[in-house]
């Protein structure tokens, strides 16, 4: 095998002339870099009777096959390929080599020891004439081609070798500037496909934006604005066209009610370099109110704060929903506090008769003590306050029950648990004697005062009572006995319990106990000790229930105490 330097001749014949004005021709009107390869790879294995032909390009350290052309029995087929060099299929000592040199290599394979005779690849396949060609650019490689003949009756010519190196000197500029348009048609391609993308967020975060009433913002610390959503734009009642404003616009926006603390919480948080996190209202120009949550996170650079991005959200819809969502409540657990009185009306009309009585009697003795002879004062006296006595306990009576039945808001305040408890029971305690259940009493808690609203704790305990004797209606085999116990625990909270000694709580009924709508009951709404449970949790405790040892069951629940 045999390396040969080449000189370009200047006495190319005709032929080869007019090949080259072809090529040139064709280089020249080639429309894109794939075509250019096309037709030059074409001319290059047709013109020289080639059998193979690699475009091979210096990409870092590695190799990359662009191109390849081979004779078939249909004629030259051009492959782009774009990939890492194959040395299986290639001589990498010969490629390297004019790589490294730049200039064009000619190998007549067998005829004369070269170093490239040991190459793997000229060892395992028979080819008759290799080339590798540099195709340089201002100094610049750009890339090579490899050809090779496969007969070995057939030689490269010189005037070939001229003409061929004049053509990739031709190419070279044209090979060159294809790569590069290619190279700025895939931007442009990349840029297009991410301007799309970002149309198609820009309109899913806007009609996000819109449907979930989120306005997004960026606030700018340096000069003290904020780039705005077209959403947050209106909420806030501004110009959906101005989508840059001062803070100062957007504190004018804030209820006057709201702005001071408002205010306030963000410049503490940007001091703090921290999360903002703040609900206001905004008085629109119509006179409505929207009350909104705004959340806004840091940005730093270079551990610098510089920016702030966040969201406002529009609640007021929610707002107006816990509202009704609230009144509903109130009104149903109003309703079942109607309901469970209802259940204890010949237990009240004892309870309130029991002093009527008295009260009549009473005045009776003072008329008779009054009417006589001598008028017994002292006695009459003594009758007129026991009338007065009777009469408070009515009515004490009475403004319990329309406590129970008023529709109030809720209202905490500082009150001594054992006072709702007596006064349930003395509520409850005809029905109580009427169902032949025995009461106990074992309010054991030394501190009993609590912050609470009276009307929802004696509703707690009144259900609470009524279930427990209720449960004991058809046990006729062991005493019916409610216990009705407090204790507290580290001087902290009051434990409330009320037991019973009826069936007990069932396995299937134990994880929906507290469930709304859920009842055992025949004529049950199921409502009863949900709002219990939601009651005993707005008052910081939790209401629970076990099974009591050796029958029946216990409810519980604990109040945090309030210390003088």
């Amino acid at each position: 095998m045999k390396a040969k330097k080449l000189q370009i001749s200047d006495d190319a014949s005709n032929q080869h002339l007019s090949v080259l004005l072809n090529a040139s021709k064709a280089i020249s009107e080639a429309a894109d870099y794939a075509t250019l390869l096309q037709a030059l790879l074409t001319i290059i294995i047709k013109h020289a009777g080639a059998q193979r032909v690699f475009l091979i390009k210096s990409q870092g350290d590695s190799l990359i096959l662009e191109a390849r052309a081979q004779t078939n029995t249909n004629g030259v087929m051009v492959e782009h390929v774009h990939c890492e060099a194959n040395w299986d299929d290639l001589p990498k000592s010969f490629i390297s080599s004019a790589i490294q040199t730049k200039k064009l290599l000619y190998a007549n394979v067998g005829q004369q020891s070269t170093p490239y005779d040991l190459d793997p690849y000229f060892q395992r396949f028979s080819v008759s004439t290799a080339i590798c060609l540099p195709i340089i650019k201002q100094n610049q490689l750009i890339a090579v081609f490899y050809i090779e003949l496969w007969e070995h009756d057939k030689l490269f010519s010189d005037e070939y070798l001229n003409v061929l190196t004049l053509l990739t000197a031709h190419a070279a500029t044209t090979i060159e500037a294809a790569r590069l348009q290619n190279a700025i048609d895939e931007v442009n391609q990349q840029r297009l496909k991410l301007e799309r993308a970002l149309r198609l967020a820009d309109t899913s975060l806007a009609l996000g934006e819109q449907i979930s009433r989120t306005g997004s913002w960026r606030w700018e610390l340096h000069n003290n604005t904020l780039v705005c959503s077209e959403e947050f734009c209106n909420i806030l009642d501004l110009d959906p066209q101005r989508r840059t404003i001062s803070f100062a616009d957007f504190a004018a926006c804030i209820h006057p009610e709201d702005k001071k603390s408002v205010l306030d919480r963000i410049r503490y948080a940007v001091q703090k370099e921290t999360a903002i996190n703040v609900e206001y209202r905004v008085l629109k120009a119509d006179g409505s109110v929207l009350y909104l949550t705004g959340q806004g996170c840091p940005v730093f650079d270079s551990d610098k704060l510089v920016d702030y991005v966040g969201t406002v959200n529009d609640v007021t819809a929610r707002r107006a929903a816990e509202n009704a969502l609230r009144v509903a409540q109130d009104d149903l657990a109003r309703v079942c506090r109607i309901t469970t009185i209802g259940q204890l009306t010949s237990s009240i009309a004892h309870e309130i008769n029991q002093p009527l009585m008295s009260i009549v009697a009473n005045a009776g003795a003072g008329l008779r003590w009054l009417h006589r002879a001598e008028p017994d004062l002292q006695q009459v006296s003594a009758s007129l306050q026991s009338i007065a006595t009777e009469g408070q306990r009515a009515g004490q009576i009475v403004q319990s029950l329309r406590t129970l039945t008023k529709n109030t808001k809720a209202l905490l305040s500082k009150l001594d648990i054992h006072d709702v408890l007596k006064c349930i029971v003395a509520i409850a305690r005809r029905e109580i004697e009427r169902r032949n259940v025995s009461l106990e009493l074992h309010l054991d808690a030394k501190l009993s005062q609590i912050r609470g609203d009276m009307v929802q704790l004696q509703q707690v305990m009144l259900n609470l009572v009524m279930n427990a004797i209720e449960a004991m209606s058809e046990i006729s085999n062991r005493p019916r006995v409610l216990t009705i116990s407090t204790f507290t625990k580290e001087d902290q909270v009051i434990f409330i319990q009320v037991e019973d000694t009826g069936p007990g709580i069932s396995d299937e009924i134990k994880d929906h106990l507290f469930d709304a709508f859920y009842t055992t009951k025949k004529d049950g709404m199921g409502m009863g000790l949900a709002i219990c449970h939601s009651i005993v949790e707005m008052h910081g405790g939790e209401l629970s229930a076990v099974l009591r040892q050796p029958v029946g069951s216990i409810f519980s629940f604990a109040i945090p105490l309030v210390k003088d």
